[in-house]
């Protein structure tokens, strides 16, 4: 070995690796922060539109959901300090913040009742769930950071990645109170006007609004979203589990099944059952998760053929212990954490899926607002020169799945740690 030259041959040489890993970790870093800066700056743009326009009540929801997340971060705030300092048990200071939590959604009913009578449950819902986020989003900040960025670029990726899905889900509980027009209204506008100050990002071809269906585009997609992958989750975790902690028969002919399952193209498959089922939300979700649910056993199934072979397990088949109890307390827990990242990244699937199929016709009725449906309607004008027909529908879902697949890159390497850098 000469010099940093450790091998040296005729196709290769390998050195000493001298800062290699900080310098990638740095521009990782970089292309980070930009994607993030893009993301909000782009959220925030279109909140802002929203309450620039003639929303009677946006403003007022909007700073509902600040009020409401502010109340319960101070709250959370000083019970954990209580806490911390002695002056009150753990068990305490839960029960705390759940009466601060009960009491503040009281006050939010009783207010959107006086406010308003005719539409109560859309207001109670815009303010509880932006407000639960806002709170979720303010916690992952004072409480997750340090944890996170301990665990260096990767915890860095997971919040990204939950940031940008909290702002996208955010905008998307409180669009019906700051969108400028009905989504779904024609001629409110003239046909494929570009973007101006009336219409800032433009109006399609049916004249309908594109800053309104922009923001309020989301819901189809993280309710699908969200319902395919809690089916996948508690249809193939249960399997996965059964099968390989019994073995035999059932385990081979469940196994025979998830890859007869697997060995179809998953979005053929989507697009068949899709097309027996009919459309609508509950339809879509249903024909996403049959095709994603041999990944939730393949990945289980793994995990408990190596777990259940480990002494603990073992000593536990010894002292009498139940199959139940097994699985429940020591095989699940230990799994658990695979599962959780494989259901993080399938949210990004998931999404895509929807829109490809929404694209070929499968998706949500026609008038529901849908950036899937903007995409399909709006790709043919591009050649006439109307980009902003799918551009930012398009952009919306982008951002959407490259959140969802940064908090499961980064979940998985926070929970299943491998070697430092």
């Amino acid at each position: 070995m000469t010099g940093d030259k450790i091998v040296h041959g005729i196709f290769f040489s390998v050195g000493v690796l001298r800062n290699g890993v900080r310098e990638r970790s740095r521009k990782a870093l970089i292309a980070l922060a930009f994607v993030m800066v893009l993301a909000f700056s782009l959220i925030v743009a279109l909140v802002g539109f929203g309450l620039n326009s003639s929303s009677q009540f946006g403003s007022q929801v909007v700073g509902g959901t600040f009020l409401y997340a502010i109340i319960m971060m101070v709250t959370y705030v000083l019970q954990k300090r209580r806490v911390a300092a002695g002056r009150a048990k753990r068990s305490v200071g839960r029960l705390i913040l759940v009466i601060a939590c009960v009491g503040v959604s009281l006050a939010v009913v009783l207010l959107s009742f006086l406010i308003m009578p005719l539409r109560p449950i859309v207001l109670l819902n815009a303010v509880l769930i932006g407000g639960l986020v806002l709170t979720f989003v303010l916690i992952l900040i004072y409480d997750g950071h340090p944890i996170l960025k301990e665990r260096g670029t990767a915890g860095l990726i997971a919040e990204a990645g939950l940031l940008i899905v909290s702002g996208i889900v955010y905008m998307t509980a409180v669009s019906i109170w700051i969108v400028p027009y009905d989504p779904t209204k024609l001629g409110v506008g003239p046909q494929l006007l570009p973007p101006s100050p009336g219409f800032p990002l433009g109006t399609t071809y049916l004249g309908q609004d594109l800053l309104s269906r922009t923001i309020a585009g989301g819901t189809i997609m993280l309710e699908v979203a969200i319902l395919s992958v809690l089916v996948c989750f508690s249809i193939g975790v249960p399997l996965g589990l059964a099968a390989s902690f019994r073995g035999g028969l059932w385990d081979r002919g469940v196994c025979l099944l998830m890859d007869s399952i697997y060995a179809f193209p998953g979005l053929v498959l989507a697009i068949a059952i899709a097309a027996m089922l009919g459309p609508g939300v509950v339809n879509l979700a249903l024909a996403i998760a049959f095709v994603y649910i041999p990944s939730y056993f393949r990945v289980v199934r793994s995990q408990v053929l190596t777990v259940k072979e480990l002494p603990y397990v073992e000593a536990a088949v010894v002292m009498g212990a139940r199959n139940r109890e097994i699985l429940l307390r020591y095989i699940l827990p230990n799994i658990l954490p695979s599962a959780i990242v494989l259901m993080s990244i399938n949210f990004a699937d998931a999404i895509l899926t929807a829109a490809g199929l929404t694209f070929v016709g499968l998706g949500p009725p026609v008038d529901v607002p849908d950036w899937g449906w903007d995409l399909t309607f709006g790709w043919g004008y591009l050649i006439s020169g109307a980009w902003w027909v799918i551009t930012y529908p398009g952009l919306m879902i982008v951002l959407l799945a490259l959140g969802f697949t940064l908090a499961g890159e980064g979940l998985n390497e926070v929970l299943t740690p491998k070697l430092k850098e």
